[in-house]
């Protein structure tokens, strides 16, 4: 359903636009540009403004209701992922799973084996030997 709500908007604004630019202008008619100078004789000199006007306004109602859906929608997986009582929930129960597991599945703390050698020094020089 949201992929041809946003399906649906962009063709509403493809449309929009397009019956924009072919409205006629105070200076001249950008339909003109386009090869239709022919078109007020087919729709009488009022015809095509009063068309056009109302196929704007009909674009432009679908347009903005479109808007508000795809808003909706966004809003609502917001909602959905800042869930911050159920994540807490969750990690309670992974955690409370884990205590029941033995710990087996959570990492050292410390990250270091007890026994064993000790690392070697970070500055990369050798263990001195009293010069002998």
């Amino acid at each position: 359903m949201y992929m041809f709500v946003v399906a649906l908007h962009v063709l509403l604004c493809v449309l929009l636009v397009i019956i924009i630019l072919l409205q006629p202008g105070k200076g001249g008619d950008v339909g003109a540009a386009f090869g239709g100078g022919g078109a007020t004789s087919v729709f009488g000199p009022r015809g095509p403004a009063s068309l056009l006007s109302r196929m704007t306004t009909v674009v432009a109602v679908l347009f903005m209701v479109t808007s508000v859906t795809l808003s909706l929608y966004s809003n609502r997986a917001r909602q959905e992922d800042a869930d911050v009582s159920g994540a807490i929930e969750r990690l309670q129960q992974q955690q409370q799973q884990n205590k029941g597991d033995g710990g087996a599945t959570t990492p050292d703390a410390g990250g270091a084996s007890s026994g064993g050698a000790a690392a070697p020094a970070s500055d990369g020089s050798a263990p001195s030997d009293g010069g002998k």
